[in-house]
C-alpha cells in the first residue's frame, strides 16, 4: 500500500550512516543479539558518569513495513523496559505515505506515542538522520538531529482535528 516506487537506499546503507551518526553523537556500537524474541538492527549505548543511555533500532525498507518493525521493538521493550529507546529507522518516506500510516488513514500514531517509540529518518546522501517522531531520553541528542520531533506537532493537530470530527 505504501510502498515507494524505486528503493533509494540499501539496508547496509541505512545501517552504517545510522551507526557513523551514533558514533557521532558519543554512542558505542554493539553487536546486536536477540532481545526476546526480536533481533534488532541496531544496539548502540553510551555512559555517562553512572548512568547509561541505551538505543534499540529496527530499520525497514519503507513505511509499509513499519508495523512489523514496531512488533519488534515491542518485543525488545517488553524484555528491556521503558528506559531503552526504541526506533524505527526508514529511509526517506513520501510525506503522504508517512501521513496516511500515522494518522490519515491508519491511525498508528496514538500507539507510536503511548509506547514512547520513534521514528528516524535517514539519507545516507546527505549524512542526515531527522527524528520524525517522537524523541530520545538522552538529551545529548538535541544538538544532532536534523529535524527533531516535526512531525509531532502536526500529526496532533491532525489528530485532534480528526477525532473531533468524528464526535459531532
Amino acid at each position: 500500500m505504501y510502498e515507494e516506487k524505486e528503493e533509494r537506499f540499501t539496508k547496509e546503507e541505512i545501517k552504517k550512516g545510522v551507526e557513523d551518526f551514533l558514533k557521532y553523537v558519543g554512542y558505542t556500537i554493539l553487536q546486536p543479539k536477540y532481545i526476546g524474541f526480536a533481533l534488532p538492527d541496531i544496539h548502540v549505548e553510551r555512559k555517562e558518569g553512572n548512568k547509561k543511555h541505551e538505543v534499540i533500532g529496527v530499520i525497514k525498507k519503507d513505511i509499509s513495513e513499519a508495523i512489523e518493525g514496531f512488533r519488534e521493538l515491542a518485543a525488545a521493550k517488553c524484555v528491556l523496559g521503558s528506559k531503552v529507546d526504541y526506533a524505527l529507522i526508514l529511509p526517506p518516506v513520501s510525506e503522504y505515505f508517512f501521513l496516511a500510516f500515522l494518522i490519515r488513514e491508519e491511525e498508528w500514531w496514538f500507539t507510536v506515542k503511548n509506547h514512547s517509540f520513534m521514528m528516524w529518518l535517514v539519507n545516507p546522501d546527505r549524512d542526515k538522520v531527522d527524528c520524525f517522531v517522537g524523541w530520545p531520553q538522552d538529551k545529548k541528542f538535541e544538538d544532532y538531529f536534523s529535524l527533531t520531533g516535526s512531525a509531532d506537532g502536526i500529526i496532533g493537530q491532525e489528530a485532534s482535528k480528526k477525532m473531533m470530527d468524528e464526535e459531532f
